[in-house]
């Protein structure tokens, strides 16, 4: 009797409801599979019906109905599944970590490396599953002046530009931020969809002359810019200066660039007088300087020449 008891399952209208929507939505199979069960249960079929149904053991069934008359809902969803034990200690996964941030490299150079100290066997893809874990992540380096400049005079430039920056969202000037580009104006290839059959084709420039761009970007935004197909020189930085310089404005304008060669020299001092006469002032420091992180020239970022300049990328299906 109290076996007849036990097995007998009564559920509330709520409780059906769910089991029959779990038994459907759920994303974990084998938790939609034991909703429908306890379903199938309350329907009147015995234990042994609902393991035939469901093609499992009677054993499996027989642990659903505990596991709902004491957790409820709860005792259906899956469990946690620890899988085998990981194959480096904490100590391994440091001196991994320690070996990706010192040599670097893609992860079967870093394989070779750490089976050379003969160390735990790792294939490519564990060590890229345990850099992952460890908050790191594959990208390209950079180039770096970090290390060779001035700490102080760099953080008395930050705080310049700061406080110019302050100025323009004042309304007191206009802040403008310079820097040169080039790029191909033809972009890479790319992978796409084409239907089987047909080749995607991308028309190409007429030519794959490098285009380079000597750009300010303002403050709220705005860019100007000017294009040329050869090397850019000082002259071209000081022909760019001198066409801003006769624009009409009402405010002084505040030109913030890096101390490259190009934007220092004789002619350019000669140049910055003419210029601060007509209101147009250039600040070189080394706190944007160019391919720094993390205070690169704004106008660097997102590429603005590339996305403003470049012809669209046609594509072609046929």
């Amino acid at each position: 009797m109290v076996t007849k008891m036990r097995l007998q399952l009564k559920l509330t209208s709520e409780e059906r409801r769910t089991l029959r929507e779990m038994g459907i939505y759920h994303p974990h199979a084998r938790t939609r599979m034991r909703a429908q069960g306890m379903f199938r249960l309350a329907q009147g079929l015995t234990l042994q019906q609902v393991a035939d149904e469901f093609e499992v053991h009677l054993n499996s069934v027989e642990n659903w109905r505990p596991r709902w008359d004491e957790f409820g809902l709860v005792g259906l969803f899956e469990g946690r599944h620890t899988g085998r034990p990981p194959k480096l200690s904490d100590e391994e996964r440091r001196q991994l970590g320690d070996l990706a941030r010192d040599a670097g490299g893609t992860a079967r150079t870093l394989q070779r490396q750490w089976q050379r100290a003969q160390r735990t066997p790792l294939s490519p893809n564990s060590i890229k599953a345990y850099l992952k874990s460890m908050a790191f992540r594959y990208k390209r380096c950079r180039f770096s002046l970090k290390d060779k400049r001035d700490a102080a005079a760099f953080e008395r430039a930050k705080g310049i530009v700061a406080s110019l920056q302050g100025m323009a969202q004042a309304g007191q000037c206009d802040l403008l931020y310079f820097d040169e580009s080039g790029f191909s104006p033809n972009p890479p290839l790319q992978y796409g969809w084409p239907p089987i059959g047909h080749t995607r084709r991308a028309e190409t420039g007429v030519h794959r002359q490098r285009v380079n761009v000597l750009g300010a970007l303002r403050h709220d935004g705005k860019l100007l810019w000017t294009i040329k197909e050869q090397r850019t020189v000082r002259d071209d930085v000081i022909a760019f200066f001198d066409s801003i310089a006769k624009q009409s404005h009402q405010l002084p304008r505040i030109v913030v660039l890096d101390n490259a060669n190009i934007h220092r020299g004789e002619a350019m001092e000669k140049k910055r007088r003419q210029w601060q006469r007509r209101g147009l002032y250039l600040y070189l420091t080394a706190a944007l300087q160019s391919g720094t992180e993390p205070h690169r020239n704004p106008v660097e970022t997102g590429q603005v020449f590339l996305a403003q300049v470049r012809p669209p990328y046609r594509r072609r299906t046929g």
